[in-house]
């Protein structure tokens, strides 16, 4: 990597990562602690430009006035004028702050844009290819190919914070303080219907991506196979994972009374508590599953046609479950001419021996 040379004695950083991704940010939270951390030694005001959906998740780790929030379901929601006026009053935080220095670790036009109009004097980007114009210094980060040690994505985050010194470390998720199930919290998902004397299988049957979901018919199998042994099954989930939850639901034989469906329930800081004292989770590659094994539970990832070696957990508690189905040359995630066979070879059989050694 060529020698970056960043201003000497800088007072007032910023990090622009308002990723819509909950998994990104729970793989690069690690680092924005430490990052955060080493600041505060060296006298340095530090602001992270994040999600809002993300605040009440962050609160407990990273201070309300470290916090700068992207309005970005503000955004989505509201129409004409309104849209520009909510991203206007994030930009003009941003340009309060007067950053010495703005960076980023993505490649995403959100966070492209936000650090080109920061105002800071020097603008550090992350991409060779995005970030040509409007910045000081470039991060030639290859987000693409890396060496094989090196391929996941928290590598690439890594990568920046070298150039402010960061230690080297360990690869791990964001830190989250170790919580305990608060009483308000514990006795509402028991009015929803947790059963806090039986064992819980948390099942996540959403993902951002069609091509990571594992089928609806299986998550019934599964479902119905966890209740013959006597555990409590509860769906998590929010926004469109609802359909994906009535879609399972639809297939498992009634009554559903013993089935626990906290989809749209929770917020992310309460997820994160609950996950605490569940058995095992089962689910998809996506944020919430990267939350649970974040929090140390153990859990079975079903991964698809995306990268085990990019994107898989960071947690020794989690297994990954991956056919060895191989993709033909013509198929590309978005349509496959074998309908995903990646997936749908994986079979409920296969998870329950998985699971087993958890569920005693």
């Amino acid at each position: 990597m060529p020698a970056i040379s960043l201003p000497p004695q800088p007072r007032r950083i910023i990090l622009v990562n308002p990723t819509r991704y909950l998994g990104n940010l729970l793989i690069a939270g690690g680092l924005i602690q430490d990052f955060a951390a080493q600041c505060a030694e060296r006298n340095i005001s530090f602001k992270l430009v994040v999600d809002a959906a993300f605040a009440d998740l962050l609160a407990p780790v990273l201070p309300g006035d470290r916090l700068i929030l992207y309005p970005r379901r503000q955004i989505k929601q509201v129409r004409d004028w309104r849209k520009l006026q909510a991203y206007w009053r994030c930009l003009q935080q941003i340009r309060r702050f007067q950053a010495d220095i703005a960076f980023n670790i993505e490649e995403d036009s959100v966070s492209h844009r936000l650090t080109q109009w920061s105002g800071a004097k020097f603008k550090l980007g992350c991409s060779s290819t995005r970030h040509r114009f409007g910045y000081q210094a470039v991060v030639p980060v290859n987000f693409a190919a890396r060496p094989l040690h090196q391929q996941h994505r928290w590598y690439s985050f890594q990568e920046v914070f070298a150039v402010f010194g960061l230690p080297a470390a360990q690869p791990g998720y964001l830190r989250l303080r170790p919580q305990t199930l608060a009483a308000d919290l514990r006795s509402r998902l028991q009015t929803l219907g947790v059963d806090f004397s039986k064992q819980q299988v948390v099942l996540h049957a959403g993902a951002t991506k069609a091509y990571k979901k594992w089928p609806a018919h299986y998550f019934a199998e599964l479902c119905q196979a966890l209740r013959r042994a006597d555990r409590q099954v509860v769906f998590i989930g929010a926004g469109q994972d609802a359909e994906e939850i009535a879609a399972v639901l639809a297939q498992v034989p009634l009554p559903h009374s013993s089935i626990v469906n906290l989809c749209n329930q929770l917020s992310l800081a309460e997820l994160a508590q609950y996950f605490v004292g569940v058995s095992a989770i089962v689910g998809n590659d996506s944020g919430p599953f990267h939350l649970a094994a974040a929090q140390g539970v153990a859990g079975l990832v079903i991964f698809g046609p995306t990268k085990v070696e990019l994107w898989g957990p960071l947690s020794p508690n989690t297994h990954v479950l991956k056919s060895k189905e191989l993709c033909s040359a013509e198929c590309t995630q978005q349509g496959c001419i074998h309908q995903h066979r990646c997936l749908t070879s994986i079979t409920p059989q296969q998870v329950l021996a998985q699971l087993s050694p958890w569920l005693v």
